[in-house]
């Protein structure tokens, strides 16, 4: 195929468009491409005052924008529904590839949306009465495209007038709902593949579940058995679906802290923390979790003698504690340090830990100076502690983050230590509804 010479790369490289292949883009990005369109054309009318830019012609491309990214915009929240519904192993079907009727696609996105989440109700309301709007007017984007139908009818001759500055509010507030719908598909695919939900219950209805049982040690009183026929009425639960429920709660770190549950931590039982951390210290005796720049303000040899220093310590650390390191013991240190990072489902912190075990098996087997340096690594991390402070909180082991603060002298360094306290650290967004 010969080169296009009109649609082609130049010379000023921040003017080529990646596209195609070399884009990979969305319904998400081609929709955004469209509405920034339609917005820049709406500020410029409206700062011209239709002076020089007639509002007359360019209401046309201006709407033509708006309705076309908001068509893509459904399209691809139907795409993101999908994942969701696989997810949960529930049947989803419509083309929408093929489909360009506005309200044909909200309809269908609306309905099943609901079906699966009660979350989406919401905030479906806040979008519905803009969607209908357009689809009133230009259902399959024929009417802002030429200005007769196919039927030779003249398009909009029912309408008259479109107000631009009325335009542009509705279309800003409609964008900034689908902008949170995007957030919401999002947030809902990446929450049901952790597993927290049962067939019946989601999962914001398993914390409200877990967070009104009484304690697990009271559950073999009778009155246990008169909350669970009011839960199960409550919510029209059978014996079985509130089995599940409560087998999901039991079986979730921070959600069993709820009942009084406290999960055992993944490869490292708790005195193998403490006698990590008693080694940790003698390397970081200020246990600051902030970089330790004194080193680059002392002289050459101070310097040199700093870090010969450290390093003499790390051997006696290994020294102290290789016998007892095994594959769980390092992998269950990095889950826990690591799982700080990214600390939004408490799920991740397991499969954090799988990952590493299974890295460091091979290490202990087949390169034992890779395993040794995997420890370096690990224990020269200043911010070690802060980290599995975090985690443990998050996991809602707090007796053991406590013990740790204690020990360690550790809470007045830390600004944040009130926020893991109280739950405020892990917040989740307004639309997770738990």
């Amino acid at each position: 195929m010969g080169g296009n010479s009109t649609f082609c790369g130049g010379d000023q490289s921040w003017a080529n468009a990646c596209v195609g292949n070399n884009g990979s883009p969305s319904y998400v990005e081609y929709s955004k491409g469209f509405s920034t369109a339609a917005n820049m054309l709406l500020d410029q009318v409206i700062d011209d005052g239709g002076i020089h830019l007639y509002v007359d012609e360019l209401i046309y491309p201006i709407c033509f924008n708006m309705r076309h990214s908001v068509e893509l915009r459904l399209k691809g929240a139907i795409d993101e529904l999908f994942e969701i519904a696989a997810i949960k192993g529930v049947s989803f079907v419509f083309d929408s590839a093929t489909s360009h009727d506005i309200g044909i696609i909200w309809g269908a996105f609306k309905s099943e949306s609901e079906s699966l989440d009660s979350r989406y109700v919401s905030l479906n309301a806040k979008i519905n009465q803009i969607i209908l709007d357009i689809a009133s007017v230009d259902s399959t984007g024929q009417t802002f495209r030429y200005p007769v139908s196919n039927e030779s009818q003249k398009h909009l001759a029912e309408v008259s007038i479109i107000n631009i500055v009325v335009l542009k509010e509705k279309f800003a507030e409609l964008e900034q709902s689908l902008d949170l719908l995007h957030r919401l598909n999002l947030w809902l695919r990446d929450e049901y593949q952790q597993g927290t939900h049962t067939s019946k219950l989601s999962r914001p209805m398993i914390y409200h579940l877990a967070m009104h049982l009484p304690p697990k040690n009271k559950w073999g009183d009778e009155s246990f058995s008169e909350t669970k026929s009011e839960i199960r009425a409550e919510l029209n639960l059978s014996s079985n679906d509130l089995s599940k429920a409560i087998a999901k709660i039991t079986g979730h770190y921070y959600l069993a802290s709820l009942v009084g549950v406290t999960i055992p931590l993944e490869g490292v039982a708790d005195d193998q923390l403490i006698c990590f951390f008693d080694e940790w210290i003698k390397l970081h005796p200020d246990a600051d979790g902030q970089d330790n720049n004194d080193v680059a303000e002392l002289g050459s040899q101070a310097m040199l003698q700093e870090i010969i220093n450290s390093f003499a310590v790390e051997r006696e650390i290994w020294d102290s504690l290789s016998a007892r390191l095994t594959p769980k013991f390092l992998a269950g240190m990095k889950a826990l340090f690591y799982f700080a990072r990214d600390k939004t489902f408490v799920e991740y912190y397991s499969v954090i830990y799988a990952s590493y075990l299974k890295e460091l098996q091979f290490y202990f087997d087949k390169d034992v100076q890779g395993f040794k340096e995997s420890f370096r690594h690990l224990i020269q991390k200043t911010n070690a502690l802060e980290n599995v402070l975090i985690t443990l909180f998050a996991l809602g082991n707090a007796s053991l983050a406590e013990l740790l603060i204690e020990r360690y002298s550790f809470a007045s360094n830390y600004y944040w230590i009130e926020k893991a306290r109280s739950g405020e650290l892990f917040g989740y967004p307004d639309f997770a509804g738990y």
